[in-house]
């Protein structure tokens, strides 16, 4: 399906080669050397995909990327953050400011291609679940992204709310360590068994006493019951 992608790099070779590679895709690419023209164009159109370098003039990509999270208008945007810096700390920080991805350079265009699919298509789920999702004493608007636990407003990070949302949308049923990261993380190696983990440790956590609606299946990976 052709998706409108909205490309962030001043590096001129970076941002011909990914377009090329995305448009061979059959994506309509925009391509912007700056955040602030980025966020300009915002303004007035809409992306299905973002994908920006962390190291941009003026606004960092990092800051880009906590800006688009924070507009109510551009919150739900799938984000792919590209770097030459190939460091936890880096990957970290894109990850809590709501990246929902992160691709180190040089890196290969079938990979690229790859991890642009899987987002879109993690998109496109999320357009297909109910528009409210509820079980007891939880409820998450999926347009306006807030998460109601016994009434009181619930802050989650975009990977948290991925997350809550898969596990809503199919109550009682295991879902596999697999299914969890090919619906949450797609093409990414990052996605190990210990990562969904870390992530369900959060959400649970984030949730008090609803956490433990969330049970682990004999390794086989997560339910909500």
């Amino acid at each position: 399906m052709k998706a409108k992608i909205l490309l962030v790099e001043d590096d001129r070779n970076t941002a011909e080669i990914t377009r090329d590679c995305l448009e061979d895709a059959g994506h309509c690419v925009i391509c912007c050397k700056e955040a602030g023209r980025a966020l300009e164009w915002l303004k007035t159109n809409a992306a299905d995909l973002l994908i920006s370098d962390i190291n941009l003039p003026g606004i960092s990509g990092i800051k880009f990327c906590e800006m688009v999270r924070q507009n109510e208008s551009t919150a739900t945007i799938p984000i792919l953050m590209l770097t030459v810096l190939d460091d936890e700390s880096h990957k970290v920080e894109s990850f809590k400011t709501g990246a929902d991805d992160y691709l180190v350079k040089p890196f290969s265009l079938k990979e690229l291609a790859a991890r642009v699919e899987a987002m879109l298509r993690r998109q496109r789920f999320q357009g297909r679940v109910d528009r409210a999702l509820k079980a007891k004493d939880i409820e998450v608007n999926m347009d306006s992204l807030e998460v109601l636990v016994k009434g009181g407003k619930v802050k989650l990070l975009p990977k948290e709310f991925d997350l809550l949302v898969l596990f809503l949308s199919r109550q009682g049923r295991v879902l596999t360590h697999q299914f969890i990261a090919d619906s949450i993380w797609g093409y990414d190696q990052i996605a190990t068994r210990q990562t969904i983990k870390v992530w369900v440790h959060r959400l649970r956590k984030k949730l008090g006493s609803l956490g433990r609606r969330i049970q682990s299946s004999m390794g086989k990976g997560y339910k909500w019951e």
